[in-house]
């Protein structure tokens, strides 16, 4: 009878040992922040752009930004795809990012690139109407958040939607009575 004891308390103990082991050696997780759709350099982060997903990690976790991380209204600084994490290098902690403004000017269509694509930094350039023709530049590293490729009326416009440092908006408002724009982009890929 006694070694029945024995062995049945025996049991219970590696059975407690195994399951301690199981516990200690199970990989952590973490909710981390993830892409819920692509997000491109120069966005600023919105609630609905992203998504909590609970990870299992074991050494790269740092590489990653954690959903306890506040990180609504920052700046996206380099493209993130669709359930990508998003990286710790790809959004801006700058201050400044909270002094951007979007402003949405309607843009003749044949005067933006086929290449320009959002997260894109241009400059603006207001033309004169008439002769001797000359180019102001209203806007520099600017953003380039979104634009309808498809035209908004049949003056063949498309609405261009800008991040603009909060002291130049006037400067651009300023200058956009003829709606005669330009748009240098910085690289063409």
């Amino acid at each position: 009878m006694r070694i029945r004891y024995f062995v049945g308390l025996l049991l219970v103990i590696s059975a407690s040992v195994a399951f301690f082991l199981v516990i200690t050696n199970q990989p952590k997780t973490a909710d981390m922040w993830a892409a819920r759709h692509n997000l491109f350099s120069g966005q600023l982060i919105k609630r609905d752009d992203l998504e909590i997903r609970k990870v299992r990690f074991e050494t790269q976790a740092h590489s990653y930004l954690s959903a306890e991380q506040p990180i609504i209204g920052m700046q996206i600084t380099r493209p993130v795809m669709t359930n990508e994490l998003i990286p710790t290098g790809a959004i801006s902690q700058d201050p400044e990012v909270f002094n951007n403004s979007v402003i949405v000017l309607p843009v003749g269509r044949e005067y933006i690139s086929t290449i320009l694509a959002p997260g894109e930094k241009i400059d603006l350039y207001s033309v004169s109407n008439e002769a001797p023709f000359t180019a102001q530049l209203i806007g520099k590293d600017l953003g380039v958040l979104a634009f309808d490729r498809e035209g908004i009326d049949f003056n063949n416009l498309v609405n261009l939607t800008l991040i603009v440092p909060a002291e130049e908006v006037l400067q651009i408002l300023s200058n956009t009575q003829g709606g005669n724009f330009r748009i240098v982009q910085h690289q063409v890929r």
